[in-house]
């Protein structure tokens, strides 16, 4: 069993991006967890990737999609879902992945053109900082955490140009900001303002000091 999962959601996928991501993440010692949720599950199909669980109502695929799958597919772990639900089928992906063990799960395909469900798979990444796993968004321009104790960046390390904090759910109390364009001593992050955005590491690496709040991150970086 891994303790390492990925969920291709139904939101905008870069093909190339995602390949080229499952492609690193299959060179692990221990290959992660895939769990296709909904529409993610036609972009593996048509990539010859099989996952080992995928969930949702699937009312975002063809009638009848999921069943033809299964009988080409019959190992898969399948889980349907009246569309009727409580949660999103990205949220369902993510606790099936959860109850599969996992600790670190990223999310492809979260982000695209209905800002709902974006900020749906935002408010996830709490609910797993909750439960005592990490999660990350990620698209080929933004890698989104959300941190709840101080952390360190490598500049080398990090997703794009640009680095943007939020408070999360309150204010963000005892904030210092070092290796920093824009460096902050001891300062507050509030929810209605955006003192944080866009800013940039300017050493080898930049230190993020908190001493209360939940701090969202966007690392991020312009389309060429």
């Amino acid at each position: 069993m891994t303790d390492y999962g990925i969920i291709i959601a139904g939101g905008r996928i870069d093909e190339d991006f995602v390949l080229r991501f499952l492609q690193s993440a299959s060179r692990r010692r221990e290959p992660p967890l895939l769990v296709a949720a909904d529409r993610g599950l036609i972009f593996l199909e048509k990539n010859g990737i099989v996952p080992n669980v995928i969930v949702g109502d699937f009312d975002s695929v063809p009638a009848g999609y999921e069943e033809l799958y299964l009988k080409k597919h019959p190992s898969v772990e399948a889980h349907r879902y009246h569309w009727e639900k409580d949660y999103t089928d990205t949220d369902i992906a993510t606790r099936r992945a959860m109850e599969k063990g996992c600790k670190l799960i990223d999310i492809l395909g979260a982000t695209g053109t209905r800002f709902d469900h974006m900020l749906g798979c935002v408010q996830l990444l709490a609910h797993l900082r909750d439960q005592g796993v990490t999660g990350r968004i990620l698209d080929p321009y933004n890698r989104i955490t959300i941190h709840e104790q101080s952390f360190r960046i490598l500049r080398k390390e990090q997703w794009g140009k640009y680095i943007s904090l939020f408070a999360w759910g309150g204010e963000v109390g005892g904030v210092t900001l070092t290796g920093f364009h824009f460096p902050m001593e001891n300062g507050r992050i509030r929810t209605a303002e955006t003192l944080t955005v866009s800013n940039e590491i300017r050493e080898e690496s930049a230190e993020v000091l908190f001493s209360s709040g939940l701090l969202l991150m966007v690392e991020s970086k312009d389309k060429p």
